[in-house]
């Protein structure tokens, strides 16, 4: 029985929760496709971070953390067994809404004077809800009829494409409840703009972080541009390791580089006052502290890998909604060129002679030879093309040309026939490779 059936099974089935104006009902499941928990909304108005339920559909939901709130009091059916379930009578969506009508406030003023919208960034350690708040945020500019830009800066989340990724894509509809933002392009009406780093924490590799994400902001800074999003603003989800004094560098140059207004701090006082020291009154930066919901639960290792699993294999797969049949095909090794980000290791900063600086070679590629290390690979298809004169082109020239253009896509290589110079690797559509860039990092999928 497939996550369809389960849901279809317990569709006229469940309990009956009434919630009062102002309760959240939050729960919590495994990945296992015989637990699906399914929602349905009887009477009443309730939302799933800012999504309104309707009241005929039957949600159904695998591997999640969920809050369902209700201003006015609803009626709800709960199928399925949560590992996780209860109703809470203090949440901060008060505090949320506050935030919200704030930056509604800024959207007018700037749509008025022709200007640019907010510019939000959140920040806080990991697992206080910054994702959520976003999300909340997000669906509440859209029913205002805005549309702002989600701009994910987290590698380890990985909540528009697969982990490793810096994205950023313009929201013009609600945030589907179901398969947030997995779902297609066509539910969302937009495309998300993606960028790959490679690695978990910004801190593995910060130069080279630092280099993609101000890529990103210019990219994200010229589409503010564009009329239709303009007034809307954008809002950053930012990674947990910016809360160490190791990130502050990283943070710093974020908040200049997309040209930060308003920081929202969420569950952590000493970054809320470092910000504040560092952007005094008059910096024209707004610093707005939060607390942390109640309902924020902390997602060990085990969940977080069951996650990124889970997310790669509905980018080649597909959604409970939109089922996809990756295509196989298989590519000679002199059709692609390989390429891997800080191959090998790098001697610290303290090791090096006084007075001199490392070398780039944190933001420069390495030629990967096709062959066995690459099984159960998760390549990035970059959109860079191969110059006629490549033999011309120096190394940091080709590093900058691929890591600083967006993907195409991702592949997941399969199976590798050293002998025959051959992989067969794995695409969400048919048809040829568009592009021969490929980028390694550490990846893995087993199907």
């Amino acid at each position: 029985m497939d996550d369809n059936d389960s849901a279809r099974a317990n569709q006229n089935t469940g309990r009956i929760l009434e919630l009062r104006p102002g309760q959240e009902l939050r729960f919590e499941n495994d990945f296992s496709p015989a637990n699906v928990i399914t929602l349905k909304l009887k009477s009443g108005h309730a939302e799933v971070f800012g999504s309104e339920l309707a009241t005929d559909p039957v949600y159904s939901f695998s591997g999640r953390k969920v809050a369902v709130y209700t201003w006015h009091g609803c009626q709800l059916q709960v199928g399925g067994t949560p590992t996780v379930e209860y109703i809470a009578d203090e949440t901060p969506m008060q505090s949320y809404l506050n935030v919200h009508m704030a930056l509604e406030q800024m959207r007018a003023a700037a749509e008025a004077s022709g200007e640019e919208g907010p510019r939000v960034l959140i920040v806080g350690p990991a697992d206080v809800g910054k994702t959520s708040l976003s999300k909340i945020l997000l669906n509440y500019a859209v029913k205002q009829g805005r549309k702002p830009i989600f701009v994910d800066i987290d590698p380890n989340e990985g909540s528009i494409s697969l982990p490793g990724t810096l994205t950023a894509m313009a929201i013009g509809k609600p945030i589907d409840m179901e398969e947030e933002f997995s779902a297609s392009s066509i539910a969302t009406g937009t495309s998300p703009l993606v960028y790959y780093y490679g690695y978990p924490s910004p801190l593995d590799k910060p130069k080279l972080y630092n280099t993609m994400v101000q890529r990103l902001a210019t990219t994200v800074r010229r589409k503010l541009g564009e009329a239709d999003v303009k007034a809307s603003g954008f809002i950053i989800n930012t990674p947990s390791q910016f809360v160490d004094v190791a990130g502050y560098e990283s943070l710093s140059k974020i908040i200049e580089g997309f040209g930060v207004n308003a920081i929202l701090v969420i569950g952590h006082e000493r970054l809320y006052s470092e910000l504040r020291r560092r952007c005094p009154d008059g910096s024209g930066i707004s610093i707005v502290k939060l607390a942390k919901s109640g309902g924020v639960v902390t997602r060990d290792k085990t969940f977080r890998r069951h996650l990124d699993m889970h997310r790669i294999k509905e980018y080649f797969y597909g959604t409970q909604k939109a089922d996809l049949s990756p295509y196989s095909s298989l590519v000679s090794f002199s059709d692609v060129a390989i390429r891997k980000v800080g191959e090998g290791t790098l001697a610290p900063s303290s090791a090096l002679p006084i007075g001199s600086e490392r070398l780039i070679q944190e933001t420069r590629l390495a030629i990967v030879d096709p062959g066995d290390i690459l099984l159960h690979s998760v390549l990035a298809l970059s959109n860079a093309s191969i110059p006629d004169d490549a033999a011309a082109v120096t190394p940091e020239e080709e590093s900058a040309a691929v890591l600083g253009t967006n993907l195409a896509g991702f592949v997941y290589v399969s199976m590798v026939d050293e002998g025959k110079a051959k992989m067969t690797v794995l695409a969400p559509n048919p048809g040829r490779l568009p592009r021969k860039y490929m980028i390694m990092a550490s990846l893995k999928y087993r199907e």
